[in-house]
Parts: structure tokens; C-alpha cells; sequence
């Protein structure tokens, strides 16, 4: 089995949601300076990075972070790729062939920019009738190589969370996945996030195998 890695890297320079923290860390003990061993201390938002939302972020009584099933992190994936400059719609999700794919990552022009630390409102999500058409189909978990699944407006980007985290208790959604070295085809997915006790997200590695 081969691996890409579809990870963003995390550091200073990875871009961040406006007004959401700086990813900063701080050397509590450090080697150059001769101390016996390093310790860094890190600090940031919980949506940092490639991350994973879980059903709690729009949901008061969803599935935390922690809870999600391994079963729907892990697992066949399907890559598809929409070249549109307008946010995803319904038309492009009917097209597609879903049948026996509970999760599915979609790959736009997003990727030549999510690695740039400047951040870019005018990035392709997807609209709520998209999102609808997609858990009509069974997606179980969606992963984007956006900011974010939803629009920069607030009034697109609300309800395309709203609609896909809070369709059921096992619905999983990864944000900011490095997808510019990912061909469109079926890969096996690991999605790992860091096991935050009762938060509603969480930074992932994300892995995509192939044969």
C-alpha cells in the first residue's frame, strides 16, 4: 500500500480562520539553551489546520469529537474533483456516482491556495442544497480541501454545517485536507483526530492509501 499524506503542516505560517488564535509555541525548556532536554508548549483553536468536525459543533447535544466511530474515520473513500468558480451545487453532487460511498472528499481549485498563509474569503465550499443532496445519498463523511465545508457567509456557511453535522450522531466532516498532490479515484482513508474529551472538533492526520 502507498500513502500520500494529506495533511496540512502546522505552524506559524499555516493559515487560520479570521479571529480565530495564532497556532503559537513556546519553548518551556530548550536544548540550545542548556537545559537537559526541550519541552514546548503549544497553543490553538480547536479548528486548527486540517481538522475534524464532529456532529457537537452545530449540535448542543451532538457527538463529540472523542466519540466519533472509528468505522466512519477509517475506511474506502472516493476523490472527486470540481473545477466550477461558483460554490458546489446540487447539480454537480446528482451527477456523481455515490452508490456504496459513505465518504467522499471533494477536490477543488482550493488546493492551490490552502497552503498560502494568507487566507482567501472567496474559497469554494459548498451550498446547502448541495450539502442536502449529499446526505440524501448517504455521506457519511465529507472532507473538503477548504477553510471550511460551508461559504465565508455566515448565512450559507451556517446552514451547510447545520444541515450536514446535524443529520445524524455519526456524521463526521474534515476541513482544510490537503488534497494538491490527490488524484480523483477510490483510496482507503485514515483519518486520526486527537482524542479531545467532549470538544466538537479536533487537528486529524489525515492519510489516503492506494494500491
Amino acid at each position: 500500500m502507498n500513502w500520500i499524506d494529506a495533511t496540512l503542516p502546522m505552524r506559524r505560517e499555516t493559515v487560520h480562520w479570521p479571529g480565530h488564535p495564532l497556532y503559537t509555541i513556546t519553548d518551556m525548556m530548550s536544548m540550545d539553551k542548556g537545559e537537559v532536554m526541550n519541552v514546548t508548549a503549544i497553543s490553538m483553536c480547536s479548528h486548527f489546520g486540517t481538522h475534524v468536525d464532529a456532529p457537537r459543533h452545530y449540535v448542543a447535544d451532538g457527538t463529540p469529537v472523542d466519540q466519533l466511530r472509528l468505522d466512519i474515520l477509517v475506511g474506502p473513500c472516493r476523490v472527486v474533483e470540481y473545477t466550477g468558480k461558483e460554490h458546489i451545487p446540487a447539480s454537480y453532487i446528482q451527477e456523481l456516482d455515490l452508490r456504496g460511498v459513505p465518504r467522499l472528499l471533494i477536490k477543488t481549485s482550493n488546493s492551490a491556495i490552502l497552503g498560502r498563509p494568507e487566507f482567501h474569503e472567496d474559497y469554494i465550499a459548498l451550498t446547502p442544497e448541495a450539502t442536502r443532496e449529499l446526505v440524501e445519498r448517504g455521506v457519511k463523511l465529507l472532507g473538503v480541501d477548504g477553510y471550511s465545508i460551508g461559504p465565508y457567509d455566515p448565512s450559507l456557511g451556517m446552514p451547510v454545517h447545520s444541515i450536514f453535522l446535524g443529520a445524524g450522531p455519526d456524521q463526521v466532516a474534515i476541513e482544510e485536507v490537503d488534497l494538491s498532490k490527490v488524484e480523483p479515484g477510490d483510496y482507503q482513508l485514515i483519518t486520526l483526530p486527537m482524542k479531545l474529551t467532549g470538544l466538537e472538533a479536533a487537528p486529524a492526520r489525515v492519510l489516503l492509501g492506494y494500491e
